[in-house]
Parts: C-alpha cells; sequence; structure tokens
C-alpha cells in the first residue's frame, strides 16, 4: 500500500506516503550486449537499449554478489550534499528552515501585484522544503540501520514538524493568499497549476482552523497533536484481551497433533493467537465450540487498546466541531472526489447490495457441507467459514487428480525470479509510456544499506526523469510490509533558486539530481527536481538460498502494485510539487496501483518476463491457465466474502467519523463496540459474536479515517478501466502504447493538478456527463461498475 504520512494539513495535504547539481550524472544505458529473447521480440518493441538494461536487471537483482557501490566516488544519502554524516541532518534542517523563513517573511510582505503574483510558487516552495526534510527524515529514521544516523534523522524530523505546527498559527499567509485570490489583475496571471494550488491551500488552511479566534487555534493546535499521538500509539500498541486459549485433546479432534505437541502443558495444550497452530483449528478442528473460542479470541482486542481508539473518535468530533463541520466525515470528504458522507454511504450500500447475493452464492455450497455434519444447522457462522473451505476442498480434490494449489503455486515461483520480473516491469513501462528502469551503480554513501539498488527512470528520449531506490530483500529489523515512498516529488526550479545556488556557488537542488526540460503539462521549459522514490519490499534473502530470489504470484502482484504508485510519482511531473505524482485526492490515489495487479497476471504481460530462471524457458500456457483457473476458482469461493469484508470496513470508518463520536460530546464517552457490532449485524451476512471487539485492530481508522472507502472505490474504477481502455487485455491490450498513452495523458501525468473526474470522463471518453459532474450520481455510477473479485490483501 501506499505509505501515509500524516502531518498538519496545509503544507502537504495531498501527501499519501508516511514513515518521502544541476544535470543528473547518470549515463542512462548499460553497455553489455545480450542475444534478444525471442519472446521479448514477439510481444513488445522497445528502445535499443532495452535488452542491455535487462540483462543488467536480471543480473542486478538475481545475483545479490553482483553489483557493488562505487568505491570512487562519495554521495551524501540520495544524493543530498548536506547527508555525508549523522551531523548533516541537522545541517539540512538547519539549512531548510532558513529558506523556509525567507519564504514566509516575503509572503508576509507583499505589497505589490508582481509580489502577490509570486505567492503560490512561494508557498508551494515552502511546503517542498518542510517536506523534503520530513519525508526523507521520517523514512530514514524507521529504515537506516545505523542508530546515530536514525537518530540524526528523528531530530531534524521534529525540527522541522515544530516549525510546521507554528505555520499552523501564521495567519499572514492565508490572509496574504486570501487578497491574492480576490485580485483578478493577479490571478489572470496565475497558470492552471497556480490556481489549483492557491485553492487547496486555502482549504488547507481552513481545515487547520487558521480562521479561528487564537484562543481556539491554539486548542486546534493541541487536539491536533495529541490525534498524532494517540493514533500512533493505537497503531503500535494493538494487543490481545487474551494472548493463548487452552484446549484439552479432545477439543483438538481433527487438528495436526505434530502441529500442537509442542505446545501442551500437562493435558491441556496453550494455543497461542494469531499462529500457525491458531489458523490450523480454524480450518481443521471438528468441535465448532473450539473454532468458536480461537475465532472470538483472535477478533477481541484489550479494553486498553479499544480506550485508545475511542479516544482518538472522540478528538477527531471535537476538531471538527471546533472548525465548523457537522462531524469529521464531513471535514475529511470536503476536497475528495466523494465530496460528501451521503456520496460514500450510497455507494458503499449499492456495492453491498450488489455483492450479497454472490455471498450467498458462496456460502451455499458450506451450508450444504455443514448440514451434513449437523443436520439442524440453517447457517453458515463465522468461525465454520475456513473449516467448511477446507472440507469443501477436500470433496473437489477428490473428484478427480488434480495439481495441488500449493504445488502449483511451488512450480510457477520458478518463473518470477525477483530480477526477471523486475525486468518485466521496466518492459512494461517503455511499452505503455515510453519510460524505462535502467540500473545506475550507486555511490559510497547514496544508500542506507548495502542491498539497496538504484534505478533511474529513462524516457525514449534518453531524458533522465526520476530515480528509484529499491530495497527489496528481508532482513532483521526492517519494515515488514510493501510500501512506496515519495522522498522528493517533481517540481520547476525557479530562476531565482538556480542564480541563488550559483552565487553561493552552492549545488542546485542540494546536489539531487534535476533535469533542464519542458514540463508536460505548462509546456515552460526549466529545470526540473528529479523525483525520488524508494521502494520497500521484504521478498526472500537470496543469499539464504542456492538460486536467485523466487517470488510467489502474491508478491509478483504486490509488486506491480507498489510500482503503480512509483510511476505515479514518475509521471505525475506537474511544475508545483503539491500536486505531483500521487498528491492526489485519497480516493484518487489507488487506483494507478490496483490498475497494475491487473498486469501482472494478465497472458501477454507474463510471456515478456517469465522465464525459468535455471532452464530459461518461457513460462508454458498451461501453467498461465492453471493460474487464472485457480483464481477464478477462489475468486467463486471466496471473493464476494472478501469484499463483503471490505465493505464492512469500509461502513464501518465511515459511521466512526460520522455525528456518533459529536453527540458524546462534552460527555467523553462513545460506545466503538455496540457500533461495530451494529454495523456487522445490519450489513453482513453472517452475524459476528457478541464477545468480540475487533474494531481495536482496524489500524487503517488512524492513517485512512472517513477514506478506507477509496480501496474499493478504486478498485471499481480500475476494474472498469481495464475494461475500457485496456480491453480486459484481449488481443495483447496491456501492451497496447496507444492505451498506455491515454491513462498517461488523461491521469497520470496530471498528478493532482486536476479534477480526478475530469480525468476519469476524459479517460472514459463518456463526454462531459455524469462522471464529470462529480456528484453523488458519479459516486452510484462507479458503484454499478463493482468492484470484481476481491483479492487477499487491502491497502
Amino acid at each position: 500500500m501506499h505509505k501515509v504520512l500524516r502531518r498538519q494539513p496545509w503544507t502537504c495535504a495531498k501527501c499519501l506516503r508516511r514513515q518521502k547539481r544541476l544535470n543528473s550524472s547518470a549515463t542512462g544505458t548499460a553497455t553489455a550486449t545480450v542475444q534478444e529473447h525471442p519472446f521479448e521480440s514477439a510481444y513488445i518493441h522497445g528502445s535499443p537499449a532495452r535488452h542491455s538494461d535487462n540483462a543488467q536487471l536480471r543480473e542486478l537483482f538475481n545475483n545479490k554478489g553482483s553489483w557493488q557501490t562505487s568505491a570512487k566516488k562519495s554521495s551524501g544519502l540520495i544524493g543530498n550534499a548536506h547527508l555525508t554524516t549523522p551531523q548533516g541532518f541537522q545541517k539540512f534542517a538547519e539549512r531548510s528552515l532558513a529558506q523556509c523563513k525567507n519564504l514566509v517573511e516575503r509572503t508576509l510582505a507583499a505589497s505589490t501585484l508582481e509580489q502577490y503574483r509570486a505567492i503560490p510558487k512561494d508557498l508551494d516552495r515552502l511546503s517542498d522544503l518542510l517536506c523534503r526534510v520530513i519525508d526523507l527524515s521520517d523514512f530514514i529514521r524507521s529504515i537506516h540501520p545505523n542508530a546515530a544516523i536514525a537518530a540524526a534523522a528523528s531530530a531534524s524530523y521534529s525540527l522541522m514538524f515544530q516549525y510546521m505546527n507554528e505555520l499552523n498559527t501564521t495567519t499572514g499567509l492565508n490572509t496574504q493568499l486570501k487578497k491574492a485570490l480576490n485580485m483578478p489583475e493577479v490571478t489572470s496571471k496565475w497558470s492552471d497549476e497556480e490556481k489549483m494550488v492557491a485553492k487547496l491551500l486555502i482549504k488547507d488552511f481552513a481545515k487547520s482552523g487558521i480562521d479561528l479566534p487564537d484562543k481556539q487555534r491554539q486548542q486546534f493546535v493541541s487536539i491536533s497533536n495529541d490525534i498524532a499521538q494517540i493514533g500512533t500509539d493505537f497503531v503500535n500498541q494493538m494487543e490481545h484481551a487474551r494472548e493463548h486459549v487452552a484446549f484439552s485433546a479432545q477439543q483438538l479432534n481433527g487438528v495436526d497433533p505434530t502441529l500442537i505437541r509442542g505446545l501442551k502443558s500437562w493435558s491441556r495444550a496453550q494455543i497461542p493467537i494469531y499462529s500457525p497452530a491458531s489458523k490450523m483449528i480454524l480450518s481443521s478442528a471438528n468441535d465448532p465450540s473450539t473454532r468458536k473460542q480461537i475465532y472470538v479470541a483472535e477478533r477481541t482486542a484489550s479494553r486498553q487498546t479499544i480506550a485508545r481508539l475511542e479516544q482518538l473518535l472522540l478528538r477527531r468530533a471535537e476538531l471538527a466541531k471546533l472548525t465548523g463541520y457537522d462531524n469529521f466525515a464531513q471535514m475529511t470528504l470536503a476536497d475528495k472526489m466523494a465530496k460528501t458522507p451521503a456520496a460514500v454511504s450510497n455507494f458503499l450500500e449499492s456495492l453491498n447490495a450488489n455483492n450479497r447475493p454472490q455471498v450467498r452464492k458462496e456460502l451455499a455450497p458450506l451450508l450444504e457441507i455443514k448440514r451434513k455434519l449437523d443436520q439442524g444447522a440453517d447457517v453458515v457462522d463465522p468461525w465454520d467459514h475456513n473449516y467448511l473451505l477446507a472440507k469443501l476442498a477436500q470433496v473437489e480434490a477428490s473428484s478427480g487428480p488434480r495439481t495441488s494449489k500449493s504445488r502449483l503455486h511451488d512450480s510457477v515461483s520458478s518463473y518470477f525470479a525477483l530480477g526477471h520480473v523486475m525486468q518485466g516491469l521496466s518492459n512494461l513501462f517503455e511499452s505503455l509510456y515510453g519510460v524505462r528502469l535502467v540500473p545506475k551503480e550507486a555511490q559510497q554513501g547514496e544508500v542506507w544499506h548495502p542491498e539497496v539498488r538504484r534505478l533511474d527512470v529513462y524516457t525514449d528520449k534518453q531524458e533522465h526523469i526520476a530515480t528509484m531506490y529499491c530495497d527489496l530483500f528481508s532482513r532483521p529489523g526492517k519494515l515488514p510490509n510493501p510500501a512506496h515512498f515519495t522522498l522528493l516529488c517533481s517540481r520547476e526550479i525557479s530562476e531565482e533558486e538556480v542564480r541563488e545556488c550559483q552565487e553561493r556557488d552552492e549545488p542546485l537542488n542540494n546536489g539531487m539530481p534535476t533535469y533542464l526540460g519542458t514540463n508536460a503539462i505548462s509546456g515552460v521549459t526549466a529545470h526540473h527536481q528529479i523525483p525520488i522514490i524508494a521502494l520497500v519490499c521484504g521478498f526472500p534473502d537470496p543469499s539464504s538460498s542456492a538460486g536467485p530470489s523466487l517470488l510467489s504470484l502474491h508478491s509478483v502482484t504486490t509488486l506491480f502494485h507498489e510500482m503503480g504508485h512509483a510511476i505515479h510519482s514518475i509521471l505525475g511531473r506537474t511544475s508545483m510539487q503539491g500536486i505531483a505524482g500521487t498528491r492526489c485526492a485519497t480516493d484518487f490515489a489507488e487506483l494507478p496501483s490496483v490498475l497494475m495487479e491487473y498486469f501482472a497476471t494478465d497472458p501477454s504481460v507474463l510471456k515478456t518476463f517469465a522465464r525459468h530462471w535455471q532452464t530459461d524457458a518461457v513460462i508454458p500456457d498451461e501453467m498461465i491457465a492453471a493460474l487464472a483457473e485457480e483464481r477464478t476458482k477462489q475468486a467463486a469461493r471466496t471473493g464476494a466474502w472478501n469484499n463483503e469484508n471490505q465493505i464492512l470496513m469500509a461502513i464501518l470508518d465511515q459511521v466512526y467519523h460520522s455525528d456518533g463520536p459529536v453527540e458524546r460530546l462534552p460527555i467523553g464517552h462513545y460506545n466503538s463496540t455496540d457500533v461495530f457490532h451494529d454495523v456487522w449485524n445490519k450489513y453482513g451476512s453472517v452475524s459476528e459474536p457478541h464477545e468480540t471487539r475487533w474494531q481495536g485492530f482496524f489500524g487503517h481508522l488512524y492513517g485512512y479515517g472517513a477514506t478506507y472507502y477509496s480501496y474499493l472505490f478504486d478498485r471499481a474504477i480500475a476494474r472498469q478501466v481495464w475494461r475500457a481502455v485496456f480491453r480486459d487485455g484481449e488481443n495483447a491490450g496491456a501492451l497496447d502504447r496507444s492505451a498506455g498513452e491515454r491513462f498517461k495523458q488523461e491521469v497520470l501525468r496530471w498528478g493532482g493538478g486536476r479534477d480526478p473526474w475530469l480525468c476519469l470522463e476524459g479517460l472514459m471518453g463518456e463526454g462531459r456527463g455524469v462522471l464529470a459532474e462529480g456528484k453523488e450520481e458519479a459516486m452510484l455510477e462507479v458503484g454499478k461498475w463493482g468492484v470484481g473479485a476481491s483479492s487477499e490483501g487491502s491497502m
């Protein structure tokens, strides 16, 4: 999922991923020559450099020891000239802080038309200076193995975050921006991007309580800080009400005894919650009461965890009321595609109504099996689901010889060596968008770990337009979840900045890469800040085996998903960083990444890279067909069930951030457990046991408060885009350059610089109709598209 950084909203409201010299010296292409793979030329036609780049990509990620950091040159982290030592973080932050203060003083002192015309760019530059320190520092402090560097990064993060809080009480910035917006002689000279950024900043100032009297404004800052602390504690300190459940041998009848042999204490087995043993019990224990005990224990959070969540919801309600909104959902959705809580509710209820018949269809064969075990059964209970699915699989397996699911996936992994998959992504991007991934040797000090690989992104005109650092292998202490981080956004560098660096004899852009080129939207030729991206995954470490890191199909899909965020950051090359790349409406940001999941399993795409790591044989058609059959079968078994779970979570998120908590003010008590059960029992197909408190494990309530519906919303859009633009992949539609160019021109290149409804309308070719209006009817239209079969994960 896309990583989320939460900060005071005005500076970077569109930043969605937390925990971000004049021309690049990168040479671009490798010089090695390799023989063209026949299947490459059969399916795709790329640049002459493609095949040498492909050879390097395969070698770089398949052979861990093949790529060494350059000993000839040294560099600061990600090329930043300041960050050659831990002390450099302090210098970087202080230098950036001084530049911020100059911009603030200039904005506050603006009095001429020319000075007012400069305000949007100055404030966007101010945001960039803050974000480049905060995003990079936050990332480095969480991933760098050197404690001194991590501590230095944390200190610079705190320094800039404290200054950002001060800016939220600087009312003069908002006043000056409003003055500029009310001067036609000023706004007539602004570009569309400047107008967009100015309007977004005004909204964000309002959300920050900038118009409130001094006392309330200080209260706003205090509540915001409380929310950040409570939310962080909620996510990081989740715990179950109990850690073990004890069972007798009789209660565990049906469970593989070797699995629990080491868990026995006297005559009873102590089963840890959320463990392989507990999962096995849910799928194999014959006693329904045993399965229910495990189910309830795994879905019951501690009272302290629930108390934190309820405190978070109440503080958010306070914040919304303080700023004049009815509730937190209304406050949050005002600048999203949905715009109102009512529109989100309509969308979710429409999805649920369309999905429920499919859930009943999936449950029917499970209920039939249950009735054979218990003649009086009339419902499938939630703790029955995995058990009955396992029984159904046994029945299907006994009906004829079949390749087991595990054997199929073990076999297919041999065709998914990490280097081959990275090569496939590069080929796909070149086929669709005219950009490719080029290995570049990192300099001493440039990366935070020796396993990190640098890739530069080049256009078919040999322009270096982005840099990506790939930290893809697992290691102790590393972030466990796949994530995309934008460490530096695309941005046009002003002539003034160029002159200042020349006068001070300082490297432009702190030494990080820039390029001199024409902006795709504005048409202006200028120096541009190159986006810098970090891609973090936890794939198997190849040093622990005789061969390369071999991925499961699920991991391949995950990598494609994260690369969808990356390509948005790469191609969303706006002149203003506040609307660059993934800095768009939250409920539009997942579209490129969810869409990429379709490419990951498309046969024509697979045949461009999936080759056996030992024999070099292309993945057989029969295996592709078997994978497709398995996905279809899995979707028929649990697709609607998984969809319903996502829908219920999204509805719960909306209810938690609606009027309920507001109505409990100022008393300060909100029963989130009762609300959880009300939602599950009203909208769900099976009844939730009244003992559970699962909401305590819904960590996305913090990072995606009132916007969790976004994943389902973008799944619905991605499904329709795949059908209408890429033709469901038929006739190599997944490699169609005209389709890719259409998606790039209508969606990716804009970042957040265009109303996403207009992007969608332009992409779908509907004419200026219901989508362009972007009202509740548009949300309902998207709801009619449906979301298809759910994948295992979520955002």
